[in-house]
């Protein structure tokens, strides 16, 4: 009663105008459990499943038990902890599309690598079912990056996942950088068939100069965003 049929049917609407699967199983769900059908609203919203994109929120220290783990940021696994953030230096200032930031991160000589695990029960506990059935899960992805002026640099972001035939991998990006000011976005869109909830995100970038201190790859709000499909 109430606004409840204006909601729901503003939903169905939705997904429907933007080519999103809406299928009985679905509708179910949308129906009968106004939690789940939050939930699912929420799911296919363009909210940004990585935390703490911009290593802003640092936590120090060596964590025993793990090679080449010796410094960890909130929600990512840092496997070199030579990550640094700045302020766009020896580059432009951020592109205006990329909204508000306090940081970009930057890499290093070597290989900087870092990883993070997005469990998608957490935004739609009922995820799993609906993969049990054979839908995919849509990836949309996007980044910025840079190099500085005077040094050209690398980049790459993966993303890894259990499938039907054993752990997948997917490759995002593997960019060359050239030496300059400018930021570029990087964008793509995977259609995923999951076999439990959980994607790993992980990017990488060094500078090929290997100069000492951190000339590397310039990253700023790595995104990514989901949807269901058949």
């Amino acid at each position: 009663g109430g606004a409840w049929p204006f909601l729901v049917g503003g939903v169905i609407c939705r997904l429907k105008k933007s080519n999103i699967y809406c299928g009985p199983d679905v509708l179910h769900f949308i129906l009968f459990d106004r939690k789940e059908m939050m939930n699912f609203y929420s799911l296919q919203s363009d909210k940004n499943l990585l935390k703490n994109i911009n290593l802003a929120d640092k936590i120090s220290g060596n964590l025993s038990g793990e090679e080449n783990f010796q410094v960890t940021y909130k929600n990512w696994m840092d496997y070199r902890g030579d990550w640094r953030i700045e302020k766009h230096v020896g580059c432009d200032d951020w592109p205006p599309e990329a909204g508000f930031v306090n940081y970009n991160t930057v890499t290093s000589y070597h290989r900087c690598k870092r990883s993070q695990k997005v469990d998608l029960s957490k935004w739609y506990p009922s995820i799993g079912s609906l993969l049990e059935s054979g839908l995919k899960i849509r990836v949309s992805w996007h980044v910025w990056v840079a190099a500085r002026y005077d040094c050209h640099s690398y980049y790459e972001a993966k993303l890894s996942y259990a499938g039907h035939n054993g752990n997948e991998e997917v490759e995002l990006a593997s960019e060359e950088i050239p030496a300059g000011k400018e930021w570029k976005k990087l964008t793509g869109t995977h259609d995923l068939e999951m076999k439990d909830t959980t994607l790993i995100y992980s990017d990488m970038g060094v500078d090929r100069k290997f100069w000492a201190g951190h000339y590397g790859a310039k990253i700023l709000s790595p995104t990514i965003t989901i949807r269901i499909v058949k």
